[in-house]
């Protein structure tokens, strides 16, 4: 059935929903945007990974005296966020970070 067969058929109304609910099915990521951004999550982790090796370790890894990396991993993305953009000592590495290190930083806490 085509939305112009009959207009004045009582299916008519009914078939053209269903025709245009059809064509606007649940909208998908193309494969490779899907690819693109799975790529950029795993990089930025790579990269946050580094900079908690380079600049947090000390404190928070296991000889540390801040709470551990478990810990820190165990947060809500929001209580995580505020913790980095809120730390307790003023002039520690937190606050000297670029906001896309602190972007990749909390990627690596929240795998």
């Amino acid at each position: 059935m085509q939305c112009d067969d009959r207009p004045n058929s009582p299916n008519w109304a009914t078939g053209c929903l269903a025709i245009l609910l059809a064509a606007c099915g649940p909208a998908e990521e193309p494969p490779a945007e899907a690819a693109a951004t799975e790529q950029a999550q795993e990089t930025a982790a790579t990269t946050g990974e580094d900079l908690f090796a380079t600049n947090c370790g000390a404190c928070h890894g296991p000889a540390g005296r801040g709470p551990s990396l478990e810990t820190l991993k165990a947060l809500s993305s929001a209580d995580l966020r505020q913790a980095i953009l809120n730390h307790p000592t003023a002039g520690q590495i937190p606050n000297r970070l670029p906001a896309n290190e602190i972007g990749d930083l909390i990627e690596f806490l929240e795998e």
